[in-house]
C-alpha cells in the first residue's frame, strides 16, 4: 500500500552575514596611515641630517688635526735647520781656528815663499818689475828667485817695508801683498764675509794696491 508523505523545504541563505565598518573608523584609519608615513619621512630626513652633521664634524676635526700636525712639523723642521746651521757654523769656526793655528806656525821663509808664489800667479805671464822686500826676507826671496831663474824681477831691499810683506813695482803701477792681511782675509778671525750685489758671499785671498 502506497503512502504519500509531505516534505517541507526551507529557504537556505547562501550569502554569509556581512559586518559593516563605520565610516568614521575608516576615516580615522586613513588619517593614522598618513600620519605614520609622514612620521617615517620626517625620521628619515632627521637621520640624513644627523649623518651629514656627523660627517661634517669628522671632516672639520680631521682638518684641524692636520693643520696642527703640519704646524708642529714645520716648527720641528725650523728647529732642525737652525741646529744644523749652528753646527755648521761651529764646525767651520773650529776648522778655521785649526787651519789658522797651523798657518801661524809657518816659518817666516815659507810665508815669504807663499807670497811670492801668489805674486807670480797674479802676474802671469811674468813682466819686467822691481820686487821690494824687508831685509829679514831677503834670503828667502833670493833663494826663490834663484830656484825659478826665469822670473824677470829685480830685487830691491827696503827697510821701510814690513816683514813678510812684498811690493811688485811695474811701469803701470804696483802690487802689494803681506802675510797678515792675506791670512786675515783668507781665514777671518771673526765670521765676517763679503757679499756682492747679487748676494754671493766670498772671501779675498790677498790685498791688492795699485799705485798711480
Amino acid at each position: 500500500m502506497i503512502c504519500a508523505h509531505r516534505i517541507e523545504l526551507h529557504t537556505v541563505t547562501t550569502n554569509p552575514p556581512t559586518t559593516l565598518v563605520p565610516r568614521e573608523m575608516l576615516k580615522d584609519y586613513t588619517q593614522a596611515c598618513q600620519l605614520l608615513e609622514h612620521t617615517k619621512a620626517q625620521a628619515q630626513t632627521l637621520l640624513r641630517q644627523a649623518q651629514d652633521q656627523c660627517q661634517s664634524v669628522l671632516d672639520s676635526a680631521g682638518e684641524q688635526f692636520w693643520q696642527r700636525a703640519n704646524a708642529q712639523l714645520q716648527r720641528w723642521e725650523a728647529e732642525r735647520q737652525a741646529m744644523h746651521k749652528n753646527l755648521e757654523q761651529v764646525a767651520t769656526s773650529v776648522i778655521n781656528t785649526v787651519i789658522r793655528g797651523l798657518l801661524d806656525e809657518t816659518p817666516p821663509a815659507q810665508r815669504v815663499t807663499a807670497l811670492l808664489d801668489q805674486l807670480l800667479a797674479a802676474q802671469l805671464p811674468p813682466i819686467q818689475a822691481t820686487l821690494l822686500c824687508h831685509p829679514l826676507d831677503r834670503d828667502a826671496v833670493e833663494q826663490w828667485l834663484a830656484r825659478l831663474g826665469e822670473v824677470p824681477w829685480t830685487l830691491r831691499v827696503e827697510s821701510e817695508m814690513a816683514a813678510q810683506s812684498l811690493m811688485l813695482e811695474t811701469d803701470d803701477g804696483g802690487f802689494h801683498i803681506n802675510w797678515v792681511d792675506a791670512l786675515d782675509q783668507l781665514i777671518p778671525k771673526s765670521s765676517s764675509h763679503h757679499e756682492s750685489a747679487d748676494g754671493t758671499r766670498y772671501t779675498s785671498a790677498a790685498t791688492h794696491e795699485v799705485a798711480t
